[in-house]
């Protein structure tokens, strides 16, 4: 194996069959989980460096608008979400299989859907204007978002590093 071919897999974390990671970030006495999510440095190993992230699209800075032929109905929407989001600090909501990051890799394009539903707290722009951050540090500023995950999340139904890897040689 050569240098190019090896990985890392960051210890403190979670991972999916899909290489994503999730990394605990709130403390025990907050009201809500907030998870710090990233793709595992395996991917740069199996797909090719990362030439291209694209983070959910959430326009204005503050919604998931979905195009409507009826404008009034989309106004109501809009002003629904919004309330929604104020009470939350939420920019916007990924339903289960929403795309979560598009990775445009040298060898394979993915889309990395979100595997449960969940509210996006904060976005790594940073990763779109710049994607060797993921390349270089997948593990610290190649991250991509913030979620809080709604009802029906476990976080221990997520792989541990071993199980990643055991996973990862099953492959």
């Amino acid at each position: 194996m050569s240098d190019e071919d090896e990985f890392s897999i960051a210890v403190g974390r979670r991972y999916t069959q899909e290489h994503l990671w999730f990394q605990l970030i709130s403390g025990p006495n907050d009201d809500f989980e907030e998870y710090k999510i990233g793709i595992s440095d395996f991917i740069r190993v199996d797909f090719g460096r990362i030439l291209k992230a694209t983070l959910p699209n959430i326009t204005d800075g503050s919604d998931f608008l979905i195009p409507s032929d009826d404008e009034n109905h989309e106004d109501e929407e809009i002003v629904s979400k919004d309330e929604e989001k104020e009470e939350t600090g939420a920019m916007g909501e990924l339903s289960t299989d929403d795309n979560l990051v598009g990775l445009q890799c040298e060898f394979e394009t993915l889309n990395i859907l979100t595997p449960f539903a969940c509210s996006i707290m904060s976005m790594n722009g940073e990763v779109e204007n710049n994607p060797q951050y993921v390349n270089r540090d997948p593990y610290g500023d190649g991250w991509f978002v913030i979620i809080r995950p709604q009802d029906g999340f476990d976080y221990d139904d997520l792989l541990s590093g071993e199980e990643y890897v055991d996973y990862l040689a099953e492959l």
